[in-house]
């Protein structure tokens, strides 16, 4: 991916999430929310070079259902991807050391799901106290749009509209059931 697809990706975030200000292409510095540039992106908390905390297979699992809130190297964390830094809004930020203590204090966590306490839950909740998920959303946002292109008539909602709209609804309600803040 060229920095030119970098900035057109950080583009659609800033316009379509509140939380990623933007993606940049520099070194991570200390409590850092870092993506590994594939799909899905896959997000960590930046320590240091021998340090990313990330929610993810360990141990040589390749399996989602042995996720867990570990942390490895750099290299380990990135697997051969490009790494990008996601950049929030500063007044929107927690300290580099709160950061990095409440990803602490969730190493060990084995209760990955995928749309709901995710990798990116994770690293976001730690960098900006939100526990959200930008790539869960635009998964969220895809599924009205489709519906609504399949509802020609613009008058009224079709039962497959109607059921995504509930669908979301349900979505946020467990997301605000399954926060760490909630636990």
């Amino acid at each position: 991916m060229s920095p030119a697809q970098y900035q057109g990706v950080a583009a659609h975030y800033r316009e379509n999430t509140m939380e990623i200000e933007n993606i940049a292409i520099r070194t991570p510095k200390k409590g850092d929310v870092i993506w590994a540039v594939r799909l899905p992106l896959h997000c960590g908390i930046y320590e240091s070079d021998d340090s990313v905390i990330h929610f993810a297979p360990a141990n040589g699992s390749k399996t989602k259902k042995d996720a867990v809130i570990h942390r490895s190297t750099l290299t380990e964390f990135a697997k051969g991807y490009p790494v990008v830094v996601i950049e929030f809004s500063p007044e929107k930020c927690l300290p580099p050391e709160e950061s990095i203590r409440r990803a602490y204090s969730r190493l060990g966590e084995n209760t990955y799901n995928l749309i709901l306490n995710n990798c990116e839950h994770f690293a976001i909740w730690c960098k900006i106290g939100e526990h959200c998920s930008p790539q869960v959303d635009l998964v969220k946002e895809i599924a009205v749009a489709v519906c609504k292109f399949i509802d020609e008539s613009g008058e009224k909602k079709t039962e497959f509209e109607k059921y995504a709209e509930i669908f979301i609804k349900l979505h946020e309600f467990v997301q605000i059931l399954t926060s760490p803040e909630s636990r």
